[in-house]
């Protein structure tokens, strides 16, 4: 029996490292995407070739050719006309790496995948879960490419004030599509390197009641925040795909006011669309959100500290409350950073960075609250 448990943990603890590298290799995507997005670099490959598109334009003449390709279509015609072979190669660069990073994914995901399932490392219940991830994924794939086709239409260009770029739906779901996976991955691991291992608690009397007093407020807090944080990079997706983040470079003011007066645009309609489409109610929504949600954090970590029950609960949930709390921190510095220096791509990218970091932590810590019994 002690040889079978260790044989668990051994093989827990190689398909969670498997996993953890996948979950990097996922934040990278995520982070390249962004860089993409920002650098406007997402449209300079205007076909989606799965296999034969591995392999970027190797000669001079290959180059000239993708470039003629790309000025087929509305964003060189409406804004790059100007554009030199050496820059679109400096666009194209992003898109490719992305691209490229969402295959890699596939490879690193599924061969490891199929040996660790042989080798019976992996049970049937996980086999199931790691398989509806591995095909959410590969998804990712065609909702990217729907997503871009999405700036290269010109009826879609004409509807969105004539500025190629691709719908913020569209952007959103691949956006939102990405961390769901992430935030699978994560899970996963830390289920398998923990061994679900109960924390347990090592206070008494008193001392005992207050602590449970706060685990129960953890335990209620932890997950709503976990959504908030979600909810609130999604709107994020919102920003990026209407360039909210170029208007009302102010804060915590928006024209002067905390409701800017022109939050609902009348030539939307119906109105609730304003939500979605309206760069300004988008901006706004955003700044709620986030505030919200560092609100929330900033209340739960005060929660745990001044109830009594701090010294009590086992040090990682310690570790990962304080850390939560200084991330937010450093996120919301980064968010208004971001909007008052006009979305420079270093700042904006350190920005995106900073929600998948905020989410991680997040999910870390209700993970832990989770493997206190009850």
């Amino acid at each position: 029996k002690q040889w079978y448990q260790r044989r668990v943990r051994g093989s827990n603890k190689k398909v969670g490292a498997w996993l953890l590298l996948c979950c990097g290799v996922v934040g990278g995507i995520v982070v390249v995407g962004g860089i993409t997005r920002l650098t406007q670099s997402g449209l300079s490959i205007t076909e989606w070739k799965p296999l034969i598109g591995t392999l970027p334009p190797t000669t001079h003449e290959k180059w000239v050719e993708e470039f003629e390709r790309y000025k087929q279509f509305p964003e060189y015609k409406r804004l790059n006309q100007n554009m030199t072979l050496a820059e679109f190669k400096r666009i194209y660069f992003w898109e490719y790496s992305h691209r490229l990073l969402g295959r890699a994914i596939g490879v690193i995901f599924l061969f490891p995948f199929l040996y660790y399932l042989k080798k019976g490392y992996i049970n049937r219940n996980l086999s199931l879960k790691m398989a509806g991830v591995f095909l959410l994924g590969g998804s990712q794939g065609l909702l990217g490419w729907y997503m871009v086709k999405s700036g290269l239409d010109e009826k879609n260009i004409d509807q969105r004030e004539g500025i190629p770029r691709v719908s913020q739906y569209r952007l959103a779901a691949h956006l939102g599509s990405a961390f769901v996976i992430y935030c699978a991955l994560w899970w996963l691991a830390l289920d398998l390197l923990t061994n679900k291992k109960p924390l347990n608690l090592n206070v008494s009397g008193n001392e005992l009641a207050k602590t449970i007093k706060t685990i129960k407020t953890l335990r209620f807090g932890a997950p709503l925040i976990s959504g908030l944080v979600f909810i609130t990079a999604l709107s994020g997706a919102f920003v990026a795909g209407l360039d909210a983040g170029l208007i009302y470079n102010t804060f915590p003011y928006m024209g002067g006011k905390l409701i800017p007066s022109d939050i609902i645009d009348n030539k939307i309609k119906p109105k609730f669309r304003n939500m979605f489409e309206n760069a300004v109610t988008v901006q706004f929504e955003h700044r709620v959100l986030a505030i919200t949600t560092f609100s929330s954090i900033l209340t739960l970590y005060a929660l745990a500290r001044g109830r009594g029950g701090w010294k009590g609960l086992p040090k990682s949930v310690r570790v990962l409350s304080t850390s939560l709390f200084g991330v937010a921190c450093v996120q919301v510095g980064l968010g208004i950073t971001t909007l008052l220096t006009f979305v420079p791509t270093p700042i904006a990218s350190a920005h995106q960075m900073g929600s998948l970091t905020l989410l991680t932590v997040a999910l870390w810590f209700l993970h832990a609250i989770r493997r206190i019994p009850k």
